[in-house]
């Protein structure tokens, strides 16, 4: 059936614009819209074309201090014959964090024993765009001393925490000291459960009868999680000022409890510090990752499983009117979130997403029957939404299409007039420029690990 000529009533600069390109482009070409001005603010552009994934906001929060003391275990003394007390404390080095006090409890041998490490019909708005690049391996930046600093994907950072040892006598009388500064980064995966760290401590400087220490650490995770190796080194040597020690831990956040899809923990750290000869009681030191930087891992995504640190940084959807297998459809859609006067939408599950589609493009008619890949059903808001899924008998049905230069989208059939005022879309595009704008959302889905509920923004670029 040939599309009428009827304009969708829409304001003047989406009725007909002009291509900054050559060529004509209808519903079947799934061409490009010529470029123009964005909704929220342009993200950058690759040499290709494809929108870059906006830079990520970095989350921080300061590090919780502490103070521990015990008496000095008696295979210690012969390095330090006056010692009787031995206090730790850590503290972000900044000398601005809260300090709380822990009583000392009776010496116990801690556990150290070495763990073995453990070896380890889909709609297209749950698999990326072909177009779409890998995103960078997750990396954060160990800066902002004394703080804890993470984003969504880019793992987890805490830096330069001090940790000091101090012996005392009877007295009271402060005899020797060691300084020693932890930094430590755990990275996150969107296609993977398992959560690798890498710990370093460095001994920076000793004084008075302090002449080494014995440094071992432990870390652990919260319900929801499984700690697969402890301790990121092994053995007592001792170290002497200059010297580190780093190593590797490792989580995985596969512990999902009976009936979920997802589990949220923090990480936590014991420090074992003592004068060589000593045989480690309860930690001396120990912290935990901040509450407001819970990890989230989950198994909700048709293929992969994964792990983000969700923060305020909302994630960007990204469409360009430029986009050679989608960009006829831009300007339609940046319409239609003006008229529902919001750039957010919000994520489904694949179930909820199935039947939302049905909802929408249930009954279709093609307008090339007969014809694979020439005419589809393309919903806005997208099915993956709890915006998504409106009777399809409410929402506009039209044809995007470019003639002799000029974009318009026309009401597919006369009997169905758009008034104008609807704030869903049935488009009639071909395949390849559905599956590519599903695609994006997609991409964005998947590497940014969108769980059902998650809140993501939509821009529209030139």
């Amino acid at each position: 059936m040939t599309s009428p000529r009827t304009r969708w009533v829409l304001p003047a600069l989406l009725l007909t614009v002009a291509l900054t390109t050559t060529g004509t482009a209808g519903a079947a070409d799934g061409q490009a819209a010529p470029a123009r001005s964005p909704l929220t603010g342009a993200a950058d552009e690759t040499a290709d074309g494809v929108s870059a994934a906006p830079a990520t906001t970095v989350q921080s929060a300061a590090f919780a201090a502490e103070d521990f003391c015990s008496r000095l275990p008696a295979g210690a003394r012969t390095a330090a014959p006056d010692a009787v007390t031995a206090c730790v404390s850590v503290d972000s080095g900044t000398g601005t964090a809260t300090r709380t006090k822990t009583a000392a409890p009776a010496p116990a041998t801690a556990d150290l024993a070495a763990d073995d490490p453990a070896g380890d019909g889909i709609g297209t708005e749950f698999e990326p765009d072909a177009d779409d690049p890998e995103p960078p391996a997750p990396s954060c930046a160990l800066t902002n001393q004394g703080n804890w600093t993470w984003s969504r994907t880019g793992g987890m950072c805490l830096n330069g925490v001090e940790v000091t040892y101090t012996l005392y006598d009877a007295n009271g009388k402060t005899i020797g000291t060691g300084l020693v500064q932890v930094d430590s980064t755990l990275a996150t995966s969107y296609k993977s459960l398992d959560l690798n760290e890498t710990i370093t401590a460095r001994l920076v400087r000793v004084t008075g009868d302090v002449k080494s220490l014995v440094v071992k650490m432990q870390v652990d995770c919260g319900a929801g999680c499984k700690t697969v190796t402890k301790q990121p080194w092994y053995g007592s040597t001792a170290m002497t000022p200059g010297t580190e020690r780093t190593g590797k831990t490792k989580y995985s956040g596969d512990a999902f409890a009976a009936g979920t899809t997802r589990s949220s923990f923090r990480t936590s750290y014991k420090m074992y510090v003592t004068m060589p000869g000593a045989v480690p009681v309860d930690p001396s030191a120990s912290w935990s990752s901040p509450a407001t930087g819970e990890i989230r891992c989950d198994k909700e995504q048709p293929r992969l499983r994964g792990c983000v640190i969700p923060t305020d940084d909302i994630p960007v959807l990204s469409y360009s009117s430029a986009h050679e297998k989608y960009g006829i459809v831009v300007p339609i859609y940046e319409e239609i979130m003006k008229r529902r006067g919001t750039d957010i939408l919000h994520a489904v599950n694949q179930t909820k997403a199935n039947a939302n589609r049905a909802s929408t493009c249930t009954p279709f008619t093609s307008l090339y029957p007969g014809q694979t890949g020439k005419d589809s059903c393309d919903e806005f808001p997208p099915a993956s939404t709890e915006e998504g899924g409106q009777d399809g008998d409410l929402c506009a049905e039209l044809t995007p299409q470019v003639v002799n230069g000029l974009w318009s989208a026309p009401a597919t059939w006369p009997t169905r007039p758009t008034s104008g005022n609807e704030t869903c879309l049935r488009l009639h595009i071909t395949q390849r420029a559905n599956s590519s704008a599903g695609g994006v959302l997609g991409s964005l889905r998947k590497y940014q690990r969108l769980v059902d509920g998650d809140p993501f923004r939509i821009e529209f670029t030139a």
